[in-house]
């Protein structure tokens, strides 16, 4: 209780004194360090944190923090005529003021990274201080002292102080993109991060256009960075024409990446500390789940006008910054900006009052929905786990793709997946589905992968559902050639074979509803006339050659093997495993076979199999089941009412007594039989 006492103690002085009780932020600063009780820590961080940001409003950290507005437009060099005196450039009392201030504010900034990161907190002594702390560390003390600065409370309250530092250390309307750069870094590659702080982030700031943007700038460069040397593909390359904005913007991304690299969010932001161990950065699975957390939490796009943005800083609310050009503009579409800025602005002195406000990067729309692109761009290039890579790779079609610029970058990352097989590499055919008929990239073999797919292992899936419904969705269209539908179509039926029950359901709910969308292939069914022609062919004994194969009566043309399915000769065969299908084992499959008995060229009468009787949600929300799956079957069959049969009568005495009757030796030559019997 004495420590809680001193805190708020020190803390009341300080922030009614001001200026005049300065000398308690080293007290707070040392409290911290030395904190054993979490209600005093927390009670000195809220202090400082009140203390530096009245300091920071009023102008006092601008100067002395050694950063500048990352992402603002770089003021012109102004001439300076060396006739001109020059002013005395000696420090007076305000000038070593802000000086200490700036470093006391360093001091508490690097304690609140290494807070929020559960690192351990930085030493501002050296040589034997240092020595002793580290001894310490070890102690009893030290270690109930560690326990204490990785609890989610103090990670929670030290990264609020930290967000709150970012919006006032360069003034009313700024934000330090270097020191949430740094922030976030921490986060992303810290072991010791807590939970709530994420959740902090993504409930709190990332919806907020200003953190959005430099939240995908320090996604991106943590992912680089990680990249192992691999070239990071980039929605947009530089162009002729580009002013200072490019500096800034390429400055913007390169403090964010200096950060990162000389170990942002450990104890680095101290004088003279060096970058994190091996044993405090993040393995690289942790690290890539970690970075598609927080790109899934980012707003995919933000509104169309920029005034109707939210701003952690209040720039944009209050109309104090103005959009800077996109560095990918052209000359031509730069001067038609202007001009219609001029035009909207409604005369030269309106003009020249548009112009006095300070030019960001993050207010431009365009230029976030380029950071949006790399940063997703630079995440595909890492080596992605297998969990990582599936949930990627879900979210790409409706949160990422249509919000991309240049979303065809995205075409090798996909065919690189398509590779992989299985579900992967049916969700890698979803985006690229979306790339084909949207954004106009040419893909000629896509049913043909999409048909390589099927295998008998995507029925023992365990995302078989999803698996079955991108394949519907794909197979969907009545536009697809007549030839290239029937090699699926016999693909299926071949499938259902050897597949089990509810595959087997599935595989004929999928002939089916081919069938109808093509009335074409209704002929495979039942085709007389190629049967006649093998009995014709076999009775004349020629054989008849098509493609380079030789077909001879009782062999089906199909060619199972074939890859392409425009080559498989499947629209010259039939459906004669329907018919073997009508003798399944399991009653429910040979029943569910009646479908394929109806006329299915007349779509009037006739309905598609809803294939999402069959699937359900993977089989698990409903309570007894999918329609197809093994559960609900045995439900169905153990359901069933059965008739009475007849059973076996013996009159009295007739009951048998063994199990083999006499002369049952005669038939068992060489096998020795026991005397012995023993009644029933």
């Amino acid at each position: 209780m004495a420590e809680q006492g001193a805190a708020n103690s020190l803390v009341a002085e300080l922030l009614a004194g001001g200026r005049a009780k300065a000398n308690h932020v080293v007290k707070l600063i040392a409290m911290i360090q030395n904190c054993k009780m979490e209600a005093a820590l927390k009670t000195a961080i809220q202090g400082l944190k009140q203390f530096f940001v009245a300091a920071g409003q009023d102008g006092h950290l601008a100067g002395s923090v050694g950063s500048t507005a990352v992402g603002s437009r770089p003021a012109k060099r102004q001439k300076v005529d060396s006739q001109e005196p020059q002013p005395d450039a000696a420090p007076d009392a305000e000038a070593q003021y802000r000086q200490w201030l700036g470093r006391q504010y360093a001091a508490f900034v690097g304690q609140m990274l290494a807070l929020t990161t559960g690192s351990p907190l930085p030493s501002a002594a050296g040589g034997e201080a240092a020595a002793a702390a580290a001894a310490a560390a070890g102690s009893e003390a030290g270690v109930r002292k560690a326990l204490l600065q990785r609890t989610a409370g103090v990670q929670v309250v030290a990264a609020a102080a930290l967000m709150e530092c970012v919006r006032s250390e360069l003034g009313p309307g700024g934000f330090s993109g270097r020191l949430y750069g740094r922030l976030l870094s921490g986060v992303l590659t810290g072991p010791g991060v807590r939970p709530e702080v994420f959740a902090l982030l993504f409930n709190k700031y990332l919806a907020l256009a200003d953190v959005r943007f430099y939240t995908l700038a320090t996604v991106r460069a943590v992912a680089v960075k990680y990249s192992s040397g691999a070239a990071v593909p980039r929605a947009g390359g530089a162009m002729e024409g580009e002013d200072q904005q490019e500096a800034a913007d390429v400055e913007a991304l390169a403090a964010v990446a200096a950060e990162v690299a000389a170990g942002a969010g450990s104890n680095g932001a101290a004088a003279g500390s060096a970058g994190p161990g091996p044993e405090s950065v993040l393995p690289l699975p942790d690290l890539t789940r970690n970075l598609l957390d927080v790109l899934g939490h980012c707003e995919a796009q933000l509104p169309a006008d920029p005034t109707a943005w939210n701003t952690w800083c209040g720039a944009a609310e209050f109309n104090l910054v103005a959009a800077a050009a996109d560095r990918n503009e052209s000359a031509r579409l730069r001067r038609k900006r202007k001009e219609q800025e001029q035009k909207e602005a409604g005369g030269q002195a309106a003009a020249q009052a548009a112009a006095g406000l300070r030019k960001v990067v993050w207010a431009n729309a365009k230029t976030q929905k380029r950071f949006y692109s790399d940063a997703w761009l630079a995440l595909l290039a890492l080596p992605l786990p297998s969990d990582v890579l599936r949930k990627a790779l879900v979210r790409l079609p409706g949160s990422v793709i249509p919000h991309m610029l240049g979303p065809q970058l995205l075409a090798d990352f996909l065919t690189h997946c398509l590779n992989r097989g299985g579900l992967t590499g049916m969700l890698a055919l979803n985006g690229l589905f979306l790339l084909v008929t949207r954004h106009g990239l040419e893909y000629p073999q896509f049913f043909a992968r999409l048909y390589q797919l099927l295998v008998p292992e995507a029925f023992a899936s365990r995302n078989r559902a999803q698996f079955f419904r991108l394949a519907d969705l794909f197979l969907s269209s009545s536009l697809v050639p007549a030839y290239t539908v029937a090699a699926f179509v016999k693909r299926f039926a071949r499938l259902a074979l050897a597949a089990p029950p509810p595959g087997a359901m599935v595989a004929i709910a999928f002939i089916h509803n081919l069938v109808r969308r093509h009335p074409a292939l209704a002929v495979m069914l039942h085709n007389p006339q190629a049967a006649a022609a093998a009995e014709g062919r076999g009775g004349a004994g020629d054989k008849r050659q098509a493609g380079g194969k030789q077909a001879a009566a009782g062999v089906d043309v199909y060619d199972e093997a074939e890859p392409d399915p425009a080559r498989s000769r499947a629209v010259e065969s039939s459906l004669w495993e329907v018919e073997a299908l009508r003798n399944h084992y399991c009653p429910q499959v040979s029943t569910f076979c009646a479908v394929l008995d109806k006329d299915l060229t007349d779509r009037t009468k006739t309905a598609e199999v809803n294939l999402e009787d069959l699937l359900g949600a993977a089989g698990r929300d409903a309570p007894g089941g999918a329609a197809g799956s093994y559960n609900a079957l045995i439900r169905g069959e153990l359901a069933r009412k059965l008739r009475h049969v007849p059973t076996a009568f013996y009159g009295l005495g007739q009951a048998p007594t063994c199990l083999f009757g006499i002369g049952v030796a005669d038939d068992f030559a060489g096998v020795a039989m026991t005397s012995g019997v023993t009644s029933c």
